[in-house]
């Protein structure tokens, strides 16, 4: 049986001898219960709207539409709890149509019977409360997400004054500011200093990160050649393909077409240093080849592809390459949040950036920016 809790149940049929059936057999099954009548679609919607139900019945024919308008339009109007539709006897399209529209269930008019109607509308109203549970739950987590996500974006924010001043201090004792520094002290600060930067250059990335989904990033676009930033950046990570004997080459495929382009030049900077970076860092023979392809008439868009001669990447991994806080088997899916980050940034230029890659053959970035 329903749980003897007070019910407030609307029922809305034009025949007052079908509404006293419902109301009848609803009373057998449920002694707290106050029954409020509609007689058309009109009445019913008012009534749906100054007052709050736990279950409405309604009928398909009623005088001014039909039942199937009247559940769209209370779902439209933001009702949620059961709305029970009452149909003739062979009506299964009818059932059909109203299910659509969006009826938690049906009963045949010529099949009520106080345990059918005990037993249906249990099943609705136990429904829609795990429906109100689960959206409770929901609204909680992303609360609880939401807190989350603002404490981590201040504590990052916060982070980074004293990660810069512990670098400046790490280059002061280096540069002999406080003395001679022996020599196997002096290897031991190198590492701290490494690992101090790379905590620094994570921080900072969050800080992007969430300054993108808050919005609150803007795009400050003017003119660059694309030849010479990537000529820039290339210069800056030469050191590192140095240190492990790799290639870096750089190819401008068809010269003859247009290389400036109206960008942000320090976001996009930061996009070819960490893809570089990256294939640098996950490159150990061969070398990175960095080729430009700039925009034409016919072609208005810029291609920038970053290849290298690395391990490679699978396929699963690929899916999740670029997604946030990702995870994979590659070590490459475990780098941080650079490729999140290229692709907030990529994407806030209403471009594209992707990935091409087979294990042990290595792996090629793509880029494609509109010319805007």
């Amino acid at each position: 049986m329903v749980q003897q809790e007070r019910l407030k149940v609307l029922v809305v049929d034009d025949d007052a001898v079908d509404r006293m059936a419902v109301k009848r057999n609803l009373r057998k099954i449920q002694t707290e219960l106050e029954v409020i009548e509609a007689e058309n679609c009109k009445a019913a919607l008012d009534l749906s709207q100054s007052q709050s139900f736990d279950c409405t019945f309604v009928d398909y024919n009623l005088p001014d539409g039909n039942g199937v308008e009247l559940v769209g339009q209370l779902r439209q109007l933001g009702v949620r709890y059961p709305l029970i539709a009452l149909t003739g006897h062979g009506d299964e399209q009818v059932a059909v149509a109203l299910m659509k529209a969006g009826a938690s269930d049906y009963i045949a008019k010529d099949k009520i019977r106080p345990e059918l109607l005990d037993r249906i509308m249990r099943q609705c109203l136990r429904l829609y409360a795990a429906q109100q549970e689960s959206e409770r739950i929901k609204q909680q987590r992303e609360a609880l997400l939401e807190q989350r996500e603002e404490f981590i974006s201040r504590m990052t924010h916060d982070m980074q004054t004293p990660l810069v001043g512990a670098n400046r201090m790490l280059e002061l004792i280096q540069e002999g500011a406080f003395g001679e520094v022996a020599e196997t002290v002096q290897a031991k600060i190198d590492i701290i200093t490494s690992s101090n930067r790379d905590l620094l250059k994570m921080v900072q990335d969050l800080v992007e990160v969430y300054s993108y989904e808050a919005g609150a990033k803007e795009i400050n676009r003017v003119s660059v050649n694309m030849p010479r930033l990537v000529k820039e950046v290339l210069q800056q990570l030469e050191p590192l393909a140095i240190d492990k004997q790799l290639s870096l080459e750089f190819e401008i495929t068809a010269p003859q077409l247009t290389y400036d382009i109206a960008l942000d030049r320090a976001e996009i900077k930061r996009v070819l240093v960490n893809l570089i970076g990256n294939s640098l860092k996950f490159t150990e023979t061969g070398g990175i080849t960095i080729r430009l392809t700039g925009s034409s008439p016919s072609n208005p868009q810029f291609k920038i592809t970053v290849s290298d001669t690395g391990v490679g990447i699978s396929e699963a991994d690929q899916t999740q390459l670029f997604k946030r806080f990702r995870r994979g088997k590659h070590k490459r899916s475990n780098s941080g949040l650079g490729l999140y980050l290229s692709r907030k940034i990529i994407e806030s230029h209403q471009g594209q950036i992707e990935v091409e890659s087979q294990v042990g053959q290595g792996t090629t970035f793509i880029i494609l920016l509109p010319l805007i």
